[in-house]
């Protein structure tokens, strides 16, 4: 009996010892299971999950991990080239010793078109497939940590920049498995392009624009486009424009403004047509046959005058752009449009005359960097509006009739203070004579951002081309020349500062600073006029109304600040006027800016359609060339506008002259003037095209269509020359 009853134990016992042996094991694999799902991620406007297509990880094999995107409705994010806009996924892999991550398997991207720029990248679901190669040394069953942190950015009507971190956990193993994620890397090879072209690509033409292919091969697809997998090499915003005939298809593939700063022998990306894409290759034509197909529209421009320095210097890339901006820079220094603030300069010279060179070093690199952070910082403005889809360019301040009203004030308080009418005590309008006066860092630093609000505006030699190829170029890139330009322009004041020896030079303060000062003081009103004379071809004779009020009230303003707030005055006294003062400032202000824009637009709607200046001269428009050409005729357009300086030189000594309008009539010309000083996108529009944001732009067109840039500094001699060419042998 005891035997018996000792048996049952004892199998009992075993019977025990096996269902732990058999729990374990179920735990095990349930845990091995459970490793290989990382728990989504809920971040901005999309769920991210990290998988896995390996159960087990073999020593010294290949598997791969996927981040999955599961985006909201019309959400999307970017490909490894964002195009137009946008950034793509960063991917910052933390992996055990010996683990080693490849690059991003993308799928094949579409175009999204948001705000008229348009995008590469993906909506809805996106599956980034990475490679990662496992040690050899790996033991079995070693746990294997992986963590991804990622960022991103996501976009609608909006963008938003988004994070993640996610982690699996993955065991080594003697055989590699498929998980149960394997579905997902089966959707995503059926995303991913495929590894061979079935048609042959081979270039045929190249001109500054267009890369031309030609496309063989069977069953050729009914659309084709092409995704450079390398930003700066096609313009995303063109088309795209593909045709077959005789069985050969033909693509033509815009160039981007960089791609010949590059010289690369083929452009690597994904060709996609409606249903497959392919990676794929395209050859790119010598730079020599470039050449021979531009020979003809350079010949003209650069022989004919010194524009073709200009021109070998924007060829020249980077620092041939930086050296341009500096040079423009430079020049601005001596543009009417900085005049107003000349005195302020030399006012602040002659208060830092006799100190120390580090003193005098010091507020000149605080007036430095108040030039070129103003720069930057409307260039800021300037990319973020044209982000946005507005058609502008550099200048579009003076397009503004509210600016332009704002910058006449200031003017017009300006000089009545230069003229006596009122001083600046504590301070309450002209606030840059102010910081002018003061002998602190900060108020170099308000004089310098002073200078660059009233020189930015100005276009002078250079600044039209190198501000052109800014806009053009990436934000960065961007923002560097155009800080190179408000470097040139305070160039010289910095260079003082470096060696103030030279200050002494200057005369030495004295009585005659007053009369200096007041003589400045007419100037300035004499920079009124010419704004009043813009106002009036921006707004008519209404906009000069406005002004004149806001002008009156203001001086009433000045002249009650004059009289009863000077320090002698008792407190009440001062008290009541400023209070005068400021009231009078912000109602003329305010109501002055709200009449300006509505006689901007009755004056808009009063000059739609209107002829230009004289009989001599048509409005331009893309109709009128084309219409001219198909006439047999040359072409001359002049893109200019009122408040551009060179542009009005230009007119008086070459453009509206007797010997200019002979020549025309002698070729049968057609002379078309693209006025530009009121905002007009197909006017901006155009002025892109030939890589430039701002006027002058003078364009020469052949009897058979083509186009020539001429220099910005004309003559009645280049003008000849140019025209004459066209006739030529």
């Amino acid at each position: 009996m005891r035997l018996r009853v000792g048996i049952i134990l004892s199998a009992v016992h075993l019977d025990c010892m096996r269902f732990k042996e058999f729990t374990r094991a179920v735990s095990f694999f349930c845990l091995a299971a459970l490793s290989l799902q990382a728990e989504p991620v809920q971040s901005v406007h999309t769920t991210i999950d990290l998988v896995s297509d390996s159960s087990e990880i073999v020593p010294g094999q290949t598997f791969q991990l996927a981040v999955t995107f599961d985006m909201e409705p019309e959400w999307h994010i970017y490909w490894e080239n964002p195009g137009a806009s946008g950034l793509p996924p960063e991917l910052d892999w933390k992996l055990p010793d010996g683990f080693e991550a490849g690059e991003i398997v993308w799928p094949a991207p579409e175009r999204i078109s948001l705000e008229g720029l348009v995008s590469y990248g993906f909506k809805d679901t996106a599956t980034l497939v990475v490679p990662v190669v496992a040690p050899s040394d790996l033991e079995p069953g070693a746990e294997i940590p992986v963590r991804l942190d990622l960022s991103f950015l996501i976009c609608k009507e909006i963008c938003l920049p988004g994070d993640a971190s996610l982690e699996l956990t993955l065991r080594s193993g003697t055989t590699q498995k498929p998980s149960a994620d394997s579905a997902v890397f089966e959707r995503a090879r059926e995303a991913q392009p495929g590894e061979e072209v079935p048609f042959e690509v081979t270039p045929i033409a190249m001109d500054e624009k267009t890369l031309t292919v030609e496309i063989s091969g069977a069953d050729l697809p009914e659309s084709l486009y092409f995704y450079a997998a390398e930003a700066s090499m096609l313009d995303p915003n063109a088309d795209q424009p593909y045709t077959i005939a005789d069985g050969t298809g033909r693509l033509s593939l815009p160039l981007d403004f960089a791609f010949f700063d590059q010289e690369p022998g083929k452009i690597k990306g994904v060709l996609r047509s409606p249903d497959q894409s392919w990676h794929a290759v395209v050859p790119v034509k010598s730079q020599s046959s470039r050449a021979a197909s531009s020979a003809e529209s350079a010949e003209v421009s650069v022989a004919a005058s010194p524009g073709g320095l200009e021109q070998k210097l924007l060829d020249f890339g980077l620092l041939g752009w930086l050296l341009l901006a500096f040079v423009g820079g430079l020049i601005l220094n001596v543009m009417p449009c900085v005049l107003p603030v000349l005195s302020l300069k030399v006012f602040s010279l002659l208060n830092h005359s006799g100190q120390s060179r580090s003193h005098a070093l010091a507020h000149g690199i605080a007036y430095t960097l108040g030039v070129v952070a103003s720069f930057i910082l409307l260039a800021a403005v300037l990319f973020s509006l044209r982000a946005l889809g507005e058609s502008i360019g550099w200048g579009f301040q003076l397009q503004n009739p509210g600016f332009v009203l704002v910058l006449g004030l200031v003017f017009f308080l300006f000089g009545l203070n230069l003229l006596g009418v009122f001083e600046i005590g504590s301070g309450l309008v002209g606030a840059d004579a102010k910081v002018a006066g003061r002998k602190d860092l900060f108020g170099s630093f308000g004089v310098g951002v002073l200078a660059a609000v009233v020189g930015a505006p100005c276009v002078g030699p250079f600044v039209g081309g190198v501000s052109g190829v800014a806009l053009q170029t990436n934000t960065f890139t961007g923002l560097f020349i155009f800080a190179m330009l408000g470097f040139g322009m305070a160039s010289p004041f910095l260079f003082l500062a470096i060696f103030p020896k030279l200050v002494a030079y200057l005369p030495k303060p004295g009585p005659w600073m007053e009369t200096f000062k007041q003589s400045m003081g007419f100037l300035l009103l004499a920079a009124l006029v010419f704004l009043l004379y813009l106002l009036g071809q921006l707004g008519g004779g209404a906009a000069i109304t406005v002004m004149l009020v806001v002008l009156l009230v203001s001086a009433i303003a000045a002249w009650v600040y004059g009289r009863w707030a000077a320090p002698g005055k008792s407190f009440k006294s001062r008290i009541i006027a400023r209070s005068i003062t400021i009231l009078l400032l912000v109602a003329g202000a305010f109501w002055g800016l709200r009449a300006i824009d509505a006689a901007y637009d009755n004056f808009t709607r009063g000059v739609a359609g209107a002829a230009t200046e004289d009989g001599h001269w048509a409005p331009w428009s893309k109709e009128a060339v084309e219409q001219a050409i198909a006439e047999g005729k040359p072409v001359f357009v002049d893109f200019t506008a009122t408040w551009c300086l060179i542009c009005q030189v230009n007119k008086k000594t070459a453009l509206r002259t007797d010997e200019t309008h002979a020549l025309f009539e002698e070729y049968d010309v057609v002379s078309l003037s693209a006025d530009w000083t009121r905002r007009d996108a197909a006017i901006t529009a155009e002025l892109e095209k030939f890589g430039r944001s701002g006027v002058p732009l003078y364009l020469l067109y052949s009897p058979e269509g083509e186009v020539s840039v001429l220099p910005q500094n004309l003559t009645n001699g280049i003008i000849r020359e140019a025209v004459e060419g066209l006739f030529e042998d």
